[in-house]
């Protein structure tokens, strides 16, 4: 590289970026987003630093924001290891490494680094001036990346965003922002590059605009500077953490503490087929998120109970009449007219006064179904089952199969499945009813559990008897203690 006023030669071999990741400089084709994601020891960050020095070193115009979610941890992560290459590579006399403002200045052209975390949303959007941006780890909000998307721009030349991460999330990874809009629809591929197009008017003229991303899978076999150590605890990670750590694929984020000890999404989901037999709904009638309904059928042969699916009434059905007429509907697309069960919380049964029916919430969902003709009989309990001794029980059947009878979720339930994966237990050993609030509404919900407890309701119902059973041998194991 030649710095043409001060004809300075700087040399730096290709070799020096890794086999997987060469594309990214070689490459002809202009890409918007480069997304370098998935295990650890993969050096895609390493990498993604290696590259911006080499492009603040070349450009003619460079200046790249480094972005994670908390500002106080850049210094230690992208800034520093920019900083760690430079030495490295022996160029630390033509570079300014600064705290305050936490920046990195090349004294050659003057191109530079700036900082920003998405925890100052004020400043997130005061780097317009930047062509460049690395996003690392931790920016997950989709409020955030449409910040960042909406506010890079330069005159001087085509903006560009390297996003480094690995593919784990709070929750189902299929419902995640990220997922969902830049990786779902190449699913099958780990790698891929693809596009999307869109048509808008721009100062009165109809235009197509094209704008290209890519997605480079990599692991720490990429890496062949990783030591036999750290391949050995690559190797021993169990479950989720070698699914995200080692695999580099998309995974549920474990953290330890779940209700359901005993569901594996792995062993209890597949894809169900809807058998010749009645149908069993259990409810939960919280209306924030959503009023929660699960479609059940019971094989006695093979004493299986079959979660078919799921209805998630959020708003505007997230009420008794409307989430019914939601069933209503389902049931009419499959030309269900038997009988249907109807199961759920028992603190449903009780009479309001929010209309002049003062009925419960099971009265106006049975009376609409009612209405439509459908014979409707009410299975709900007087009272709830214990929260930890039900837990116990179906944690024993996922596990055991408690006397032969097992439990198996149509893979489709999405909501269900992230919900049994995602709900914790409390101190007490019954479920933890964390509360967040909704940014749009500001309401106050309980995120996870709801599903959960439909679950229970049904399933403490159905098996009445071996429920009492598995309650007895607990008493007397108690009275022998």
């Amino acid at each position: 590289m030649r710095d043409n006023n001060q004809g300075l030669s700087i040399e730096i071999e290709d070799d020096v970026i890794l086999p997987v990741y060469r594309h990214l400089l070689n490459d002809a084709e202009d890409f918007s987003i480069e997304f370098l994601y998935g295990g650890r020891d993969s050096a895609k960050s390493y990498t993604t630093a290696q590259i911006l020095i080499i492009e603040c070193l070349t450009l003619s115009y460079f200046r790249c924001a480094l972005i994670r979610d908390v500002f106080g941890t850049i210094k230690d992560s992208q800034w520093q290891l920019i900083q760690d290459i430079v030495n490295d590579w022996g160029l630390s006399a033509y570079f300014t490494f600064t705290k305050a403002p936490l920046e990195i200045v090349c004294k050659i052209n003057g191109n530079k680094f700036i900082s920003r975390g998405c925890d100052e949303p004020l400043k997130l959007k005061s780097i317009t001036a930047c062509n460049r941006a690395w996003i690392e780890e931790g920016v997950r909000e989709l409020d955030a990346f449409t910040v960042i998307l909406t506010t890079l721009r330069s005159t001087q030349s085509k903006v560009k965003i390297y996003y480094t991460f690995n593919p784990e999330c709070e929750g189902n990874y299929e419902n995640f922002w990220l997922y969902k809009e830049w990786f779902e629809p190449n699913k099958t591929e780990l790698s891929f590059s693809n596009h999307r197009t869109y048509k808008v008017i721009i100062r009165g003229v109809l235009k197509t605009v094209i704008i290209k991303y890519r997605a480079t899978h990599s692991t720490y076999h990429d890496n062949p500077y990783i030591s036999d150590e750290r391949i050995a605890f690559h190797e021993n990670n169990k479950g989720y953490y070698y699914t995200v750590y080692t695999l580099g694929r998309w995974g549920y984020k474990i953290t330890g503490g779940e209700f359901w000890t005993g569901f594996k999404s792995e062993t209890h989901t597949k894809p169900l087929e809807y058998i010749n037999s009645a149908i069993h709904i259990s409810l939960d009638s919280n209306v924030n998120p959503y009023v929660s309904c699960q479609i059940w059928q019971i094989d006695t042969i093979k004493k299986q109970l079959r979660q078919y699916n799921e209805l998630i009434c959020s708003s505007p059905d997230n009420s008794a009449k409307k989430a019914a007429k939601k069933l209503i509907a389902w049931m009419q697309r499959i030309d269900y007219t038997d009988p249907v069960y109807i199961y759920g919380d028992a603190s449903a049964n009780n009479r309001t006064t929010v209309d002049e029916n003062n009925g419960s919430f099971f009265d106006k969902y049975i009376e609409v179904l009612e209405d439509e003709g459908y014979h409707v009989i009410k299975m709900v309990e007087r009272s709830n089952p214990r929260i930890a001794l039900s837990g116990e029980f179906i944690n024993e059947i996922f596990e055991l199969g408690y006397e032969g009878w097992t439990i198996v979720i149509n893979d489709t339930c999405q909501v269900s499945i992230e919900d049994y994966t995602m709900t914790k237990k409390d101190k007490d050993g019954t479920i933890l009813k964390k509360r967040i609030t909704n940014k749009e509404t500001g309401q106050s919900y309980e995120q996870y559990g709801h599903l959960s407890d439909c679950m229970r309701y049904l399933v403490c119902s159905v098996l009445k008897d071996e429920f009492e059973q598995f309650s007895d041998r607990g008493r007397k194991k108690l009275s022998y203690a």
